[in-house]
């Protein structure tokens, strides 16, 4: 997109090309990973503030690097699902938190197997990563919502992992569960693929 402070209309029509190609696009993505969250309006919301901000803070995207148009379509897209992700992490800055579970048990497990004979397994990240997206997949809709809902909200190296107050509770009205129950479906959740992985490691060192 031009430099709105230079050519104000140039840059209004560029946008303009901008929304159409991203837009779709963008949505799917916010209805995927917020729609729990926000709701439809909600995510619609996001969606448009996040292309205001991509319009006032065009000068901070890379669009000169030199690349394939398709890479450089993929690059737009992951700065405009960034620009959404911290609009919607601003609506509950600063509110109260709840614990995410009652015993420390986190996704850190999910970092390196507890199993004794899988951890001494050398296992590339890139498969270890595919094995997770395989297991999630094998999980329940419930299953899937609330480990995505929670874990957009962990944090690397917190000792007690926290989600908005708001956040849970509308969590808990888009799966019909408790806040208790939805802790309990988390741990189960990461247990089974703690499980899956573990299993699946222990299988290819006997083949």
């Amino acid at each position: 997109m031009a430099d709105q402070k230079i050519d104000f209309a140039g840059a209004r029509k560029a946008w303009g090309y901008f929304y159409v190609r991203h837009h779709a696009s963008l949505l799917r993505v916010c209805t995927y990973d917020y729609g729990y969250l926000i709701g439809r309006e909600g995510v619609g919301d996001i969606v448009q503030n996040a292309f205001l901000r991509a319009f006032e803070g065009a000068t901070t995207f890379d669009h000169a690097e030199a690349c394939e148009a398709v890479i450089q379509q993929r690059k737009a897209r992951k700065w405009m699902a960034r620009i959404a992700e911290n609009l919607v992490r601003d609506r509950y800055r600063g509110q109260p938190e709840v614990r995410l579970l009652d015993d420390d048990e986190d996704l850190e497990k999910l970092g390196g197997t507890t199993d004794e004979s899988s951890s001494q397994i050398q296992v590339p990240e890139s498969k270890r990563l595919k094995l997770l997206k395989s297991g999630f997949a094998l999980l329940s809709d419930i299953e899937q919502t609330v480990l995505r809902a929670t874990m957009f909200w962990w944090q690397a190296g917190q000792e007690h992992q926290r989600m908005p107050h708001a956040a849970m509770e509308e969590l808990s009205k888009q799966v019909g569960k408790s806040p208790a129950n939805i802790r309990q479906i988390r741990l189960r959740s990461l247990e089974k693929l703690e499980k899956y992985v573990n299993e699946n490691l222990r299988n290819e060192k006997a083949d």
